[in-house]
């Protein structure tokens, strides 16, 4: 879920969404009914709250259209305040800013290059040698030098005096 949040603008489309639902909320309350009938604009706040949701989840699913909807949400808050009740009281107006600022500035987080995709045919030798070390190869010659089956003998028995072990030629 994370990195699906992470890839698009997720908070703007949020508060876009949030934005049309409080000014969707504010006709159904009881007490302000009265008031946004008597306006005569209840079609208008109905329409712009609606919109104004669609364009906020619109922001989630196509975040390459980003711009255009975030200055979809931005025109519908400002006619919010005209149309519905001075913008859900200021509030859903300043939601709907807010979200259609953060789509429009939101660019997409460019993935950092694992080490594989910024590798290129020139600098192969100079990874592979940082990748293996002198000391590491210094470990696989010693190890292929005494071979595994004496490996085996000497870690079966542990002379009392090192300098008692017979002395190998190198090969």
């Amino acid at each position: 879920m994370k990195s699906w949040r992470r890839s698009r603008p997720f908070w703007s489309g949020l508060l876009i969404v949030l934005a049309g639902a409080e000014l969707l909320s504010i006709p159904f309350t009881l007490d302000a009914l009265s008031v946004a009938i008597l306006f005569g604009t209840v079609g208008a706040t109905y329409l712009i709250a609606l919109v104004m949701m669609i364009a906020g989840v619109l922001v989630w699913l196509q975040p390459g259209q980003r711009v255009f909807l975030g200055l979809v949400a931005i025109l519908l808050s400002m006619a919010s305040f005209v149309y519905s009740n001075l913008g859900g009281f200021l509030i859903g107006m300043g939601l709907g800013l807010l979200g259609g600022t953060l789509a429009i500035a939101w660019t997409p987080v460019s993935r950092p290059a694992s080490r594989l995709d910024s590798l290129s045919l020139r600098d192969l030798p100079g990874a592979a040698r940082k990748l293996v070390s002198s000391e590491t190869l210094s470990r696989v010659g010693h190890w292929s030098r005494r071979g595994p089956a004496s490996s085996r003998i000497s870690a079966s028995r542990e002379p009392a005096d090192p300098a008692a072990e017979p002395q190998r030629s190198p090969q």
